[in-house]
């Protein structure tokens, strides 16, 4: 089969998909900041706010001039939420792998080897348990050996944690509730209100991180 990875600058693509709302961040604070030369996993269900808070990683690295990049499996990356989220699209290297989980291990890998990215992200988000269950463990120690004694944060976003042993960090992401405005029967969803966990490789409790949105 041919490979359709496709490697674009995010900022050459315009109206390619709406927008998604996304959740506001612009008062989101860490209390532990990422680990540089190592793997960090962000995981959720839909609508626990992954993508806001990857998106708003890799603001923060771009505005700061670092190139990024982002491998995203089924092309579920939106450019102009990105720079709606305040993420620098020419900073940005978007890699769409049209669903073959096969080509985006493979683009990361490659990613990784190359260096000189502040931020790597791998877009999991949409992978059905089967696809994921496909994946070699042996790929996330590859990965983190790759990584190490790198300034590159390797971020990797799914809906429950794949990376085993081989992450440092882990931002587990629930939905803790949902803001309505108006009235019955024309009632608009305001918000999202997300409850955020920070595991920590060898730590026994989970530490909860300061979000406000």
């Amino acid at each position: 089969m041919a490979n359709t990875t496709c490697f674009v600058r995010a900022a050459q693509l315009k109206e390619l998909h709406e927008p998604k709302e996304l959740l506001s961040l612009s008062k989101l604070r860490f209390l532990k900041g990422l680990a540089r030369g190592a793997i960090t996993e962000i995981t959720g269900p839909r609508s626990s706010g992954r993508t806001s808070l990857a998106l708003y990683i890799l603001a923060q690295a771009t505005q700061a001039g670092e190139v990024c990049a982002v491998v995203d499996l089924n092309n579920n990356f939106h450019p102009e939420s990105a720079a709606l989220a305040g993420v620098r699209l020419e900073q940005l290297i978007w890699v769409r792998c049209g669903g073959n989980a096969e080509h985006a291990i493979r683009a990361a890998d490659l990613l990784l080897h190359a260096g000189g990215f502040g931020v790597v992200l791998l877009d999991l988000s949409e992978a059905t348990p089967r696809v994921l269950n496909r994946l070699p463990i042996s790929y996330w120690y590859r990965f983190r050996q790759a990584v190490e004694h790198t300034p590159t944060v390797f971020l990797v976003c799914a809906t429950s944690s794949q990376c085993k042993s081989s992450s440092t960090k882990r931002i587990e992401l629930k939905v803790k509730a949902f803001h309505w405005t108006g009235a019955a029967p024309f009632l608009l969803l305001r918000g999202i209100e997300s409850e955020a966990n920070l595991h920590k490789a060898r730590a026994i409790q989970p530490q909860i991180l300061s979000l406000v949105a």
